[in-house]
Parts: structure tokens; C-alpha cells; sequence
């Protein structure tokens, strides 16, 4: 086998190990393997004792905090996660998430600090 044989195996095996992974992981962000889960859900925040509306909270994070989601909604939990633990980290920050997923019984995910 040449570097060339070897390199193409490798770039597989990489695919493959990257599948099998997202397949026991919430967060799944480079995932080729199937994911038909959609979520409806709205994301409310109080920072610094003011309420932040819509557009303030998708400036604050960068991602639109209201709608549909097909992806995992835990991919919204760690932006605003990792908003938090890194910018927003000297601030007061209740924020609360309700969802449904598949129009099954809402949900509600909270994040106080």
C-alpha cells in the first residue's frame, strides 16, 4: 500500500468513527448518520435583570432562539452554554428553553447563574 491507499483509508475510518460517535452523543454537530427529530421551541432570557426580546437575544448568541430546529436541540443549549461560560460570564443570566420534540409534551431546559 502506498500514502496515497493509506491516507484514503484513514479519511474513511475518520467517516465511519465520526458515525458511530454522533450515534451516542446529544450534540451532533458533524453527523452524517440520520437525525429526523424536529423541535419547536422558544428560548426566554432575563440578563442583568432586564428581559431580553428576540432580536436582542439572536444578537446575543448569534442563532435564532425561536422556531423549528431539525438538528439535536442540545446543539441550542451548548451556544448558549458557551456563550455564557466565556462572554457572558460576568453577567446575572436567567434563561429558560421550552421545546417539544416531534409534537410530543413540552419540555423546559434552564440555565441560572
Amino acid at each position: 500500500m502506498n500514502f496515497r491507499n493509506y491516507l484514503s483509508a484513514l479519511f474513511i475510518l475518520l467517516q465511519i468513527g465520526g458515525i458511530v460517535f454522533a450515534r451516542f452523543t446529544e450534540q451532533r454537530f458533524f453527523c452524517w448518520a440520520p437525525y429526523d427529530i424536529q423541535t419547536n421551541y422558544k428560548v426566554t432570557a432575563v440578563i442583568n435583570n432586564e428581559i431580553l426580546g428576540p432580536d436582542e437575544l439572536e444578537q446575543r448568541y448569534g442563532y435564532r432562539m425561536e422556531g423549528w430546529e431539525q438538528r439535536s436541540i442540545y446543539n441550542i443549549f451548548s451556544i448558549i452554554e458557551q456563550y455564557e461560560a466565556t462572554y457572558g460570564k460576568n453577567d446575572s443570566v436567567s434563561i429558560t428553553a421550552n421545546y417539544a420534540i416531534n409534537g410530543h409534551e413540552e419540555q423546559v431546559w434552564t440555565l441560572e447563574h
